[in-house]
């Protein structure tokens, strides 16, 4: 094998998205971006750049390197070390899908690099090994929202392309002195069925979200297994003119704002402010939705023996599979 290198790109993602928990995701603009370069020395080398990098294992304890190397078990291919090159233009660690991006990032690095021919089910059987929230990965794949439409021993999904100008406002509460605790108490909203509901509602709505109007959701707090945030509580129990939900995105502790434009930035103050007035500080942010996944960025082929590309043309948007 000569030596070479990949350029892999994964979007983040949203999980739970408007409170529906385990049930639909919603794809971000921002991503990681991973350069892989092949080693002979079985030896692995990391180097990251973004926000909350420091989260990032540089040793071999690495998501996206146990991805890699699954993949290659899978074809009964030796691993012979790896150097990456990480850019994150999501915080790491904060509810965006980091996790979710460096499974996808390790499996399609190594697919690229050794020409293992893995194709999309092995890759996703692959991805299930590593990561249990099968719509968090099909969103990071195919781009758009994603949304189960049934409950069922074996999930359907549905993947709706968004508008263009779509956007996500977040609250992201500050990481340190926040404690580590278990899942909170969530709100069942009718149990698995009323987050299937509410994730259908959610579909619609995101298909036309400037032609439709959609009632007020119900807060719902989901748990945050990673950090407990004092005043997310109030901030989830807020009702305010032209809000559509507020939640706790993913595994969180970052807090999703669904709003109409005009009324977002007064929604994300109030937002801020509950958990200031618990001693936690914050920052916001807003990030556009994408109908563009791993498949579609990934799929021209990524082996680079120049600089890399930017601006290639991109396939027709596509649905996946189950």
């Amino acid at each position: 094998m000569v030596d070479r290198s990949v350029l892999i790109r994964v979007p983040a993602t949203v999980g739970n998205f408007g409170g529906a928990v385990d049930c639909a995701v919603l794809a971000l603009d921002a991503s990681l971006n991973v350069r892989a370069s092949a080693r002979r020395d079985g030896g692995v080398s990391i180097r990251y750049f973004g926000e909350n990098g420091e989260r990032v294992p540089r040793d071999a304890g690495n998501l996206t390197v146990r991805a890699m190397k699954a993949a290659l078990e899978f074809r009964c291919v030796p691993f012979g070390g790896v150097d990456f090159e990480m850019y994150g233009s999501a915080p790491v660690g904060v509810g965006l899908g980091s996790s979710t991006a460096a499974v996808w990032a390790g499996l399609l690095a190594a697919d690229r690099l050794y020409r293992l021919g893995l194709g999309e089910k092995n890759l996703f059987d692959l991805a299930g090994t590593l990561e249990q929230r099968n719509d968090n990965l099909r969103a990071a794949w195919s781009g758009g929202f994603v949304s189960r439409f049934e409950e069922s021993a074996l999930p359907v999904y549905h993947s709706t392309v968004v508008p263009d100008d779509l956007s996500l406002h977040l609250v992201i509460p500050e990481m340190t002195g926040l404690r580590n605790h278990g899942p909170s108490g969530a709100g069942s909203c009718g149990g698995q069925s009323g987050f299937l509901n509410r994730a259908q509602t959610l579909r619609s709505f995101m298909a036309r979200p400037h032609e439709s109007e959609m009632a007020e959701l119900d807060a719902v707090t989901t748990g945050i297994p990673e950090k407990a945030v004092p005043g997310l509580d109030e901030a989830l129990s807020m009702r305010l003119p032209g809000l559509h939900a507020v939640f706790v995105c993913g595994s969180g502790p970052s807090v999703g704002i669904l709003a109409k434009d005009e009324d977002a930035e007064a929604v994300t103050m109030a937002v801020i402010d509950c958990l200031a007035r618990r001693g936690v500080s914050s920052k916001s942010a807003t990030f556009r939705a994408t109908n563009s996944g791993a498949y579609e960025w990934n799929a021209g082929g990524t082996e680079l023996r120049l600089a890399p590309q930017v601006g290639l043309d991109m396939p027709e948007h596509r649905t996946l599979p189950v």
